[in-house]
């Protein structure tokens, strides 16, 4: 066997870091092969010739089954080779006796991600990390030039492209560059709810604007108390300003009361920050309960 990073011999001991946990972040095949096979000799060439055309989208183990009978018998292994392909740490695909190299080929690729879908996850990963300056320009990169060269994947891939950017802009609160992108992904009619959330957000912006922000917005509370649309506008203000529990308290009190003015448009905002957070938030999880409560 060459020796190349992406094409290991794994044992028993080591299976669980070098698969299971491999395969959290590329697909892993599993050649379980002995030295006595014939077919196994066929097949073994034909799979590492072609993993390693891959470049590394995709690794390979060989489980000597005679080293590893432990191994064998977990993923009852009846006839060799057999070749498992294992993803998120679990089996996805498989086959069994010796193939020729376009079978290998064609059932690789599909478990190898297209250069596209692996630019759209970096630029997800970099989009969750706040990281503007490389997930914007990646984004638009494929939304602009990459997917529309392969429609099969546009067609595919380009909601989940702009919903990722329509996210990081309005994040960024640059409601300029916010606006064409969410346009975009509502027009497309994908992923409404997110649609609807981050129209809100931007919606809360622009009357945190005009409030004059989180001071100003306290203020004109401060002169009427009862005042549900100041207390609207402090809560937008204060959402805007990253004070998410202070925000929630506003826009709950306003909930509490949903037929009343402000009072939809408040438990809206709570889902749109719920979304904004996340659903293992902590604030997620204590304010959601206590929406379903007053509500």
């Amino acid at each position: 066997m060459d020796n190349v990073a992406f094409i290991k011999d794994v044992a028993a001991a080591d299976f669980g870091a070098a698969v299971i946990e491999r395969s959290r972040t590329v697909p892993v095949v599993v050649d379980f092969w002995a030295a006595w096979c014939g077919p196994c000799r066929v097949l073994g060439p034909v799979i590492e010739r072609e993993i390693a055309a891959l470049g590394g989208k995709v690794e390979l183990a060989k489980v000597d089954t005679d080293a590893s009978p432990e191994l064998a018998t977990a993923y009852a292994i009846q006839g060799i080779p057999a070749v498992k392909a294992f993803r998120d740490g679990a089996v996805v695909s498989e086959f069994v006796g010796a193939r020729p190299a376009a079978f290998v080929r064609d059932w690789l690729a599909a478990l190898s991600p297209p250069d596209e879908v692996l630019a759209l996850e970096a630029a997800e990963r970099a989009a969750r990390a706040g990281d503007r300056a490389s997930a914007e320009p990646a984004l638009r990169k494929l939304l602009d030039e990459l997917l529309p060269a392969r429609p099969e994947l546009d067609r595919r891939l380009r909601p989940r492209a702009l919903a990722a950017l329509a996210r990081l802009l309005v994040d960024a609160q640059d409601v300029a560059a916010a606006e064409p992108v969410l346009g975009a992904l509502e027009e497309g009619g994908e992923d409404a709810d997110l649609a609807r959330a981050l129209r809100l957000r931007l919606r809360l912006l622009s009357d945190a604007a005009r409030a004059g922000g989180v001071e100003g917005a306290r203020a004109a509370l401060a002169r009427d108390a009862a005042d549900r649309e100041a207390r609207w506008t402090l809560g937008a203000a204060l959402a805007v300003a990253g004070q998410h529990e202070a925000a929630l308290e506003q826009f709950l009190e306003l909930a509490a009361s949903s037929r009343k003015p402000r009072g939809q448009d408040a438990r809206d905002a709570m889902l749109a920050l719920f979304e904004a957070l996340g659903p293992e938030h902590a604030l997620t999880q204590e304010y959601r309960r206590r929406l379903q409560i007053v509500t």
